[in-house]
Protein backbone atom coordinates (compact mmCIF):
# COMPACT_ATOMS: atom_id res chain seq x y z
CA UNK A 1 0.00 0.00 0.00
CA UNK A 2 1.16 3.26 -1.02
CA UNK A 3 1.98 5.88 2.02
CA UNK A 4 -0.81 8.62 1.90
CA UNK A 5 0.83 11.96 0.96
CA UNK A 6 1.05 14.46 4.04
CA UNK A 7 -1.21 17.83 2.97
CA UNK A 8 -1.02 20.89 4.51
CA UNK A 9 -3.09 20.37 7.05
CA UNK A 10 -1.75 17.31 8.65
CA UNK A 11 1.85 19.77 8.82
CA UNK A 12 -0.12 22.45 9.88
CA UNK A 13 -2.64 20.95 11.97
CA UNK A 14 -5.37 21.88 9.83
CA UNK A 15 -7.58 20.28 12.52
CA UNK A 16 -6.98 23.46 14.71
CA UNK A 17 -7.52 26.04 12.08
CA UNK A 18 -11.35 24.64 12.46
CA UNK A 19 -11.53 25.03 16.29
CA UNK A 20 -11.45 28.91 15.82
CA UNK A 21 -14.00 29.43 13.18
CA UNK A 22 -15.56 32.49 14.53
CA UNK A 23 -12.13 34.06 14.80
CA UNK A 24 -11.98 33.39 11.10
CA UNK A 25 -14.92 33.89 10.08
CA UNK A 26 -14.51 37.61 11.72
CA UNK A 27 -10.75 37.84 9.74
CA UNK A 28 -12.36 37.42 6.43
CA UNK A 29 -15.69 39.77 7.02
CA UNK A 30 -15.36 43.18 6.73
CA UNK A 31 -14.52 43.72 10.50
CA UNK A 32 -11.34 42.00 10.11
CA UNK A 33 -9.93 44.41 6.85
CA UNK A 34 -7.14 45.89 9.10
CA UNK A 35 -5.39 42.84 10.26
CA UNK A 36 -5.85 41.16 7.13
CA UNK A 37 -4.31 44.23 5.64
CA UNK A 38 -1.49 44.54 8.53
CA UNK A 39 -0.78 40.75 7.61
CA UNK A 40 -0.66 40.93 4.08
CA UNK A 41 -3.32 38.32 3.45
CA UNK A 42 -6.15 40.83 2.52
CA UNK A 43 -7.66 40.45 -0.96
CA UNK A 44 -6.75 36.00 -0.94
CA UNK A 45 -9.77 34.12 -1.50
CA UNK A 46 -9.42 32.45 2.26
CA UNK A 47 -7.48 35.05 4.26
CA UNK A 48 -7.91 33.43 7.50
CA UNK A 49 -6.24 30.09 6.07
CA UNK A 50 -3.70 31.76 4.31
CA UNK A 51 -2.84 33.98 8.05
CA UNK A 52 -2.78 30.71 9.79
CA UNK A 53 -0.95 28.54 7.31
CA UNK A 54 1.78 31.52 5.98
CA UNK A 55 2.27 32.95 9.97
CA UNK A 56 1.39 30.98 12.58
CA UNK A 57 2.61 33.12 15.90
CA UNK A 58 1.37 35.92 14.38
CA UNK A 59 -2.22 34.34 14.01
CA UNK A 60 -2.33 32.82 17.33
CA UNK A 61 -0.97 36.50 18.85
CA UNK A 62 -4.22 38.08 16.65
CA UNK A 63 -6.95 35.03 18.09
CA UNK A 64 -5.60 35.79 21.29
CA UNK A 65 -6.35 39.48 21.38
CA UNK A 66 -9.35 39.15 19.38
CA UNK A 67 -10.60 35.85 22.03
CA UNK A 68 -9.90 38.85 25.09
CA UNK A 69 -11.80 41.55 23.42
CA UNK A 70 -15.04 39.26 23.21
CA UNK A 71 -14.77 37.93 26.19
CA UNK A 72 -14.66 41.76 27.58
CA UNK A 73 -17.29 42.77 25.67
CA UNK A 74 -19.78 40.05 26.32
CA UNK A 75 -19.21 39.52 29.79
CA UNK A 76 -20.39 43.14 30.44
CA UNK A 77 -16.48 44.89 31.31
CA UNK A 78 -17.79 48.00 29.95
CA UNK A 79 -21.31 48.42 32.15
CA UNK A 80 -19.91 46.59 34.98
CA UNK A 81 -16.88 48.45 35.70
CA UNK A 82 -19.03 51.76 35.24
CA UNK A 83 -21.99 51.12 37.00
CA UNK A 84 -20.41 49.56 40.28
CA UNK A 85 -16.84 51.82 40.31
CA UNK A 86 -14.30 49.29 39.24
CA UNK A 87 -13.77 45.91 38.09
CA UNK A 88 -15.02 43.88 41.00
CA UNK A 89 -18.08 42.13 39.46
CA UNK A 90 -16.28 41.70 36.04
CA UNK A 91 -13.89 39.39 37.45
CA UNK A 92 -16.34 37.58 39.36
CA UNK A 93 -18.15 37.69 36.01
CA UNK A 94 -14.84 36.25 34.22
CA UNK A 95 -14.04 33.77 36.83
CA UNK A 96 -17.65 32.39 36.92
CA UNK A 97 -18.20 32.08 33.14
CA UNK A 98 -15.11 30.33 33.08
CA UNK A 99 -16.28 27.80 35.73
CA UNK A 100 -19.60 27.43 33.75
CA UNK A 101 -17.49 26.39 30.49
CA UNK A 102 -15.61 23.60 32.94
CA UNK A 103 -18.72 22.37 33.40
CA UNK A 104 -20.22 22.21 29.84
CA UNK A 105 -16.53 20.62 28.85
CA UNK A 106 -17.41 18.40 31.68
CA UNK A 107 -21.03 17.30 30.13
CA UNK A 108 -22.68 18.03 33.10
CA UNK A 109 -24.70 20.63 32.46
CA UNK A 110 -28.41 20.50 31.81
CA UNK A 111 -30.32 23.99 30.76
CA UNK A 112 -33.54 25.29 32.77
CA UNK A 113 -35.17 27.63 30.37
CA UNK A 114 -37.75 29.80 31.56
CA UNK A 115 -40.14 32.23 30.08
CA UNK A 116 -37.56 34.83 29.40
CA UNK A 117 -35.78 32.90 26.39
CA UNK A 118 -39.47 32.78 24.70
CA UNK A 119 -40.01 36.83 24.53
CA UNK A 120 -37.98 37.38 22.00
CA UNK A 121 -39.83 34.61 20.29
CA UNK A 122 -42.93 36.16 20.13
CA UNK A 123 -44.64 35.26 23.62
CA UNK A 124 -45.40 37.02 26.52
CA UNK A 125 -43.30 36.69 29.93
CA UNK A 126 -45.39 34.91 32.63
CA UNK A 127 -46.64 38.20 34.33
CA UNK A 128 -47.19 39.99 31.37
CA UNK A 129 -49.19 37.03 30.39
CA UNK A 130 -51.04 36.81 33.38
CA UNK A 131 -52.15 40.43 33.24
CA UNK A 132 -53.61 39.94 30.30
CA UNK A 133 -55.67 37.24 31.52
CA UNK A 134 -56.73 39.60 34.24
CA UNK A 135 -58.00 41.11 31.90
CA UNK A 136 -59.77 38.83 30.21
CA UNK A 137 -61.54 38.01 33.35
CA UNK A 138 -62.53 41.57 33.80
CA UNK A 139 -60.33 42.05 36.91
CA UNK A 140 -59.74 45.69 37.83
CA UNK A 141 -56.26 46.15 36.13
CA UNK A 142 -54.70 47.56 38.88
CA UNK A 143 -55.64 45.13 41.21
CA UNK A 144 -53.66 42.09 39.04
CA UNK A 145 -50.23 44.66 38.94
CA UNK A 146 -50.50 44.88 42.59
CA UNK A 147 -50.84 41.11 43.15
CA UNK A 148 -48.24 40.86 40.16
CA UNK A 149 -45.88 43.05 41.73
CA UNK A 150 -45.79 40.86 45.32
CA UNK A 151 -44.76 37.64 43.35
CA UNK A 152 -48.15 36.49 44.01
CA UNK A 153 -48.62 34.92 40.69
CA UNK A 154 -50.60 31.45 41.81
CA UNK A 155 -53.10 34.34 43.89
CA UNK A 156 -53.99 36.02 40.19
CA UNK A 157 -54.97 32.31 39.10
CA UNK A 158 -56.73 31.30 41.47
CA UNK A 159 -58.99 34.75 41.24
CA UNK A 160 -59.44 34.21 37.41
CA UNK A 161 -60.46 30.76 38.34
CA UNK A 162 -63.01 31.67 40.81
CA UNK A 163 -64.33 34.41 39.46
CA UNK A 164 -64.68 32.95 35.57
CA UNK A 165 -63.90 29.91 35.84
CA UNK A 166 -60.79 27.24 34.58
CA UNK A 167 -62.20 26.85 30.87
CA UNK A 168 -61.48 31.08 30.92
CA UNK A 169 -57.93 30.11 31.61
CA UNK A 170 -57.44 27.87 29.87
CA UNK A 171 -58.77 29.08 26.90
CA UNK A 172 -56.21 32.13 27.10
CA UNK A 173 -53.33 29.99 27.48
CA UNK A 174 -54.41 27.69 24.58
CA UNK A 175 -54.77 31.73 22.55
CA UNK A 176 -51.54 32.88 23.39
CA UNK A 177 -48.98 29.72 23.72
CA UNK A 178 -50.17 27.36 21.05
CA UNK A 179 -49.09 29.20 18.11
CA UNK A 180 -46.09 29.18 15.98
CA UNK A 181 -43.38 31.94 17.17
CA UNK A 182 -39.91 32.71 16.06
CA UNK A 183 -37.03 30.73 16.34
CA UNK A 184 -34.59 33.26 18.26
CA UNK A 185 -30.64 32.31 17.89
CA UNK A 186 -30.25 32.21 21.52
CA UNK A 187 -32.62 29.03 21.12
CA UNK A 188 -30.79 27.64 18.42
CA UNK A 189 -27.59 28.06 20.64
CA UNK A 190 -29.66 25.96 23.40
CA UNK A 191 -30.12 23.14 20.67
CA UNK A 192 -26.39 22.97 19.74
CA UNK A 193 -24.93 23.02 23.22
CA UNK A 194 -26.87 20.53 24.47
CA UNK A 195 -28.21 17.59 23.30
CA UNK A 196 -29.52 15.44 25.89
CA UNK A 197 -31.97 16.53 28.35
CA UNK A 198 -33.59 19.98 28.30
CA UNK A 199 -35.88 21.31 31.32
CA UNK A 200 -38.23 24.11 30.80
CA UNK A 201 -41.66 25.60 32.75
CA UNK A 202 -42.73 26.84 29.19
CA UNK A 203 -45.74 26.08 27.80
CA UNK A 204 -45.36 27.18 24.42
CA UNK A 205 -43.29 25.15 21.85
CA UNK A 206 -40.39 27.51 20.85
CA UNK A 207 -37.65 24.57 21.86
CA UNK A 208 -39.77 21.43 20.39
CA UNK A 209 -39.71 23.81 16.95
CA UNK A 210 -35.86 24.46 17.47
CA UNK A 211 -34.98 21.27 18.22
CA UNK A 212 -37.34 19.97 15.22
CA UNK A 213 -34.56 19.38 12.46
CA UNK A 214 -36.93 17.20 10.28
CA UNK A 215 -35.20 14.17 11.46
CA UNK A 216 -37.60 11.35 12.50
CA UNK A 217 -38.20 11.46 16.33
CA UNK A 218 -34.89 13.97 17.04
CA UNK A 219 -36.72 14.79 20.32
CA UNK A 220 -39.30 13.54 23.30
CA UNK A 221 -41.40 15.69 25.22
CA UNK A 222 -41.82 14.51 28.25
CA UNK A 223 -44.70 15.75 30.65
CA UNK A 224 -43.08 17.05 34.20
CA UNK A 225 -46.00 14.76 35.75
CA UNK A 226 -44.90 11.91 34.37
CA UNK A 227 -40.79 12.19 34.13
CA UNK A 228 -40.16 9.19 36.31
CA UNK A 229 -40.95 7.19 33.40
CA UNK A 230 -38.02 5.91 31.50
CA UNK A 231 -37.04 8.42 28.78
CA UNK A 232 -36.03 7.33 25.38
CA UNK A 233 -32.06 7.75 25.66
CA UNK A 234 -31.73 7.96 21.75
CA UNK A 235 -33.57 11.43 22.01
CA UNK A 236 -33.35 14.62 23.33
CA UNK A 237 -35.31 14.87 26.27
CA UNK A 238 -37.99 17.91 26.40
CA UNK A 239 -38.93 17.68 30.28
CA UNK A 240 -41.76 20.01 30.40
CA UNK A 241 -42.43 20.57 33.63
CA UNK A 242 -45.88 21.72 33.98
CA UNK A 243 -47.26 20.23 30.62
CA UNK A 244 -47.68 21.29 27.06
CA UNK A 245 -49.87 23.75 25.70
CA UNK A 246 -50.88 20.75 23.05
CA UNK A 247 -52.58 19.02 25.55
CA UNK A 248 -53.86 21.94 28.24
CA UNK A 249 -56.45 18.83 30.08
CA UNK A 250 -52.49 17.73 31.62
CA UNK A 251 -50.88 20.99 31.93
CA UNK A 252 -50.14 22.41 35.69
CA UNK A 253 -52.40 25.81 35.72
CA UNK A 254 -54.67 26.23 38.62
CA UNK A 255 -53.70 26.59 42.44
CA UNK A 256 -55.20 23.39 43.21
CA UNK A 257 -53.12 21.97 40.58
CA UNK A 258 -49.50 23.44 42.03
CA UNK A 259 -50.69 21.85 45.17
CA UNK A 260 -51.15 18.82 43.82
CA UNK A 261 -48.26 18.64 41.70
CA UNK A 262 -45.61 20.38 44.48
CA UNK A 263 -47.19 20.05 47.77
CA UNK A 264 -50.52 21.67 49.60
CA UNK A 265 -48.67 23.89 52.81
CA UNK A 266 -45.43 23.06 51.48
CA UNK A 267 -43.01 21.19 49.21
CA UNK A 268 -43.56 17.71 49.36
CA UNK A 269 -40.58 15.77 47.55
CA UNK A 270 -41.66 12.76 47.17
CA UNK A 271 -43.93 14.15 44.71
CA UNK A 272 -42.91 13.46 40.86
CA UNK A 273 -42.10 17.27 39.92
CA UNK A 274 -39.90 18.06 42.88
CA UNK A 275 -38.29 14.60 42.99
CA UNK A 276 -37.54 14.97 39.26
CA UNK A 277 -36.22 18.28 40.29
CA UNK A 278 -34.24 16.95 43.04
CA UNK A 279 -32.72 14.52 40.58
CA UNK A 280 -30.85 16.70 38.52
CA UNK A 281 -30.30 19.69 41.26
CA UNK A 282 -27.67 16.71 42.99
CA UNK A 283 -26.47 15.31 39.71
CA UNK A 284 -26.61 17.72 37.31
CA UNK A 285 -25.02 21.99 36.72
CA UNK A 286 -28.39 23.42 36.23
CA UNK A 287 -28.25 26.36 33.74
CA UNK A 288 -31.03 28.89 34.18
CA UNK A 289 -32.03 30.47 31.00
CA UNK A 290 -35.06 32.98 31.13
CA UNK A 291 -35.72 32.56 35.05
CA UNK A 292 -37.11 34.89 37.36
CA UNK A 293 -35.93 32.88 40.39
CA UNK A 294 -37.88 34.48 42.83
CA UNK A 295 -40.77 33.53 44.63
CA UNK A 296 -42.14 30.78 43.06
CA UNK A 297 -42.50 26.98 43.57
CA UNK A 298 -39.65 25.59 41.61
CA UNK A 299 -37.28 27.98 44.31
CA UNK A 300 -39.04 26.27 46.52
CA UNK A 301 -38.33 23.00 45.60
CA UNK A 302 -34.58 24.05 45.07
CA UNK A 303 -34.56 25.97 48.85
CA UNK A 304 -35.68 22.62 49.94
CA UNK A 305 -33.28 20.07 48.33
CA UNK A 306 -30.50 22.33 49.38
CA UNK A 307 -31.20 22.74 52.93
CA UNK A 308 -32.07 18.72 53.12
CA UNK A 309 -28.92 18.45 52.26
CA UNK A 310 -27.12 20.39 54.52
CA UNK A 311 -28.99 18.85 57.56
CA UNK A 312 -28.20 15.26 56.30
CA UNK A 313 -24.82 15.82 54.94
CA UNK A 314 -23.43 18.67 56.45
CA UNK A 315 -20.94 20.90 54.81
CA UNK A 316 -20.76 18.42 51.66
CA UNK A 317 -20.03 20.11 48.03
CA UNK A 318 -23.04 19.78 45.62
CA UNK A 319 -22.68 20.67 42.02
CA UNK A 320 -22.70 24.35 41.09
CA UNK A 321 -25.34 25.64 39.33
CA UNK A 322 -25.66 29.13 37.21
CA UNK A 323 -28.10 31.57 35.86
CA UNK A 324 -27.25 34.28 33.48
CA UNK A 325 -28.94 36.62 35.15
CA UNK A 326 -29.48 40.75 34.54
CA UNK A 327 -27.29 42.90 37.15
CA UNK A 328 -29.50 45.14 39.73
CA UNK A 329 -28.71 48.54 39.00
CA UNK A 330 -27.13 49.32 42.75
CA UNK A 331 -24.29 47.76 44.65
CA UNK A 332 -26.63 47.26 47.62
CA UNK A 333 -29.45 45.64 45.24
CA UNK A 334 -26.09 43.33 43.28
CA UNK A 335 -24.69 42.43 47.05
CA UNK A 336 -28.44 41.12 47.79
CA UNK A 337 -29.07 38.94 45.04
CA UNK A 338 -26.03 37.64 44.82
CA UNK A 339 -26.25 35.93 48.17
CA UNK A 340 -29.97 35.15 47.48
CA UNK A 341 -28.79 32.96 44.37
CA UNK A 342 -25.85 31.62 45.79
CA UNK A 343 -27.97 30.92 48.75
CA UNK A 344 -29.88 28.58 46.63
CA UNK A 345 -26.69 27.19 45.22
CA UNK A 346 -26.95 29.28 41.99
CA UNK A 347 -23.80 31.16 40.56
CA UNK A 348 -25.09 34.32 38.66
CA UNK A 349 -23.26 35.38 35.78
CA UNK A 350 -24.38 39.19 35.41
CA UNK A 351 -25.56 41.52 32.07
CA UNK A 352 -26.86 44.77 31.76
CA UNK A 353 -30.17 45.05 33.09
CA UNK A 354 -33.08 45.25 30.03
CA UNK A 355 -30.29 43.79 27.47
CA UNK A 356 -31.02 40.59 26.85
CA UNK A 357 -29.09 40.66 23.77
CA UNK A 358 -25.96 38.99 26.02
CA UNK A 359 -27.81 36.09 27.18
CA UNK A 360 -27.21 35.11 23.57
CA UNK A 361 -23.99 36.54 23.12
CA UNK A 362 -22.59 34.14 26.94
CA UNK A 363 -24.39 31.18 25.11
CA UNK A 364 -22.01 31.88 21.90
CA UNK A 365 -19.39 32.39 23.64
CA UNK A 366 -19.62 29.51 25.65
CA UNK A 367 -20.03 27.33 22.54
CA UNK A 368 -16.80 29.10 21.17
CA UNK A 369 -14.17 28.75 24.32
CA UNK A 370 -15.95 24.98 23.55
CA UNK A 371 -13.60 24.86 20.33
CA UNK A 372 -11.15 26.68 21.59
CA UNK A 373 -10.54 23.18 23.70
CA UNK A 374 -11.33 21.24 20.99
CA UNK A 375 -14.50 19.65 22.36
CA UNK A 376 -17.45 19.80 19.99
CA UNK A 377 -20.68 21.50 22.02
CA UNK A 378 -23.38 18.58 21.94
CA UNK A 379 -21.54 16.11 23.79
CA UNK A 380 -23.25 15.00 26.77
CA UNK A 381 -22.01 12.67 29.70
CA UNK A 382 -24.28 10.30 31.99
CA UNK A 383 -26.10 11.84 34.95
CA UNK A 384 -25.21 10.34 38.58
CA UNK A 385 -26.87 8.78 41.10
CA UNK A 386 -27.23 11.18 44.40
CA UNK A 387 -25.98 10.30 47.73
CA UNK A 388 -27.44 8.36 50.43
CA UNK A 389 -26.78 8.03 53.92
CA UNK A 390 -23.05 7.41 55.36
CA UNK A 391 -22.72 3.62 56.76
CA UNK A 392 -23.67 3.01 60.33
CA UNK A 393 -20.65 3.36 62.15
CA UNK A 394 -19.42 5.73 60.05
CA UNK A 395 -19.23 9.74 60.09
CA UNK A 396 -17.40 12.61 59.22
CA UNK A 397 -17.44 14.33 55.91
CA UNK A 398 -14.64 11.76 54.60
CA UNK A 399 -16.66 9.12 54.92
CA UNK A 400 -19.70 11.24 53.40
CA UNK A 401 -17.92 11.90 50.30
CA UNK A 402 -16.32 8.22 50.16
CA UNK A 403 -19.72 7.43 49.73
CA UNK A 404 -20.93 10.17 47.21
CA UNK A 405 -17.56 9.13 45.01
CA UNK A 406 -19.02 5.37 45.39
CA UNK A 407 -22.41 5.82 44.05
CA UNK A 408 -21.20 8.61 41.48
CA UNK A 409 -20.81 5.06 39.21
CA UNK A 410 -24.66 4.64 39.36
CA UNK A 411 -26.67 5.49 35.95
CA UNK A 412 -29.77 7.64 34.97
CA UNK A 413 -31.77 3.90 34.22
CA UNK A 414 -31.00 2.15 37.78
CA UNK A 415 -32.08 5.65 39.72
CA UNK A 416 -35.36 6.39 37.11
CA UNK A 417 -36.10 2.67 37.90
CA UNK A 418 -35.71 3.39 42.27
CA UNK A 419 -38.21 6.25 41.67
CA UNK A 420 -40.73 5.28 39.43
CA UNK A 421 -40.91 2.24 42.11
CA UNK A 422 -40.93 4.62 45.03
CA UNK A 423 -43.44 6.68 43.26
Amino acid sequence: MEARTKIWCDEDEHKLFEYYVDFNEWLDSEEGATLRAANKVDGISVPSKAFYAGDKEAYDQAFREYRKDRRHEVLNERYLCDQFTDNHWFERNLHRFDQLVDQLEAGNVVPFIGAGLSVAGGFPTWANHLSSQGRTAGIDAAHTEEMLARGEYEAVIAEIEASRGRDVFTQEIRDVFSRTGTITDATLLVTELFTDTVITTNYDRLIEQAFDTGAKNAFQVINGLNALAEPNTDRVSIIKLHGDIKTPGQCVLSKNQYDYAYGNGGIDLTRTIPKLLEYYYKNSSLLFLGCSLNNDRTVHVFRAIKQGIEQKYGDIVIPQHFAIEQAPETEQELVARNEYLLRLGITAIWFEKGQYEYVEGMLRLARNELRYRGVMPGRSKGTIAPPRDPPKGKSGVAEQVKVVIEHLKQAWLSIIGRATAMH
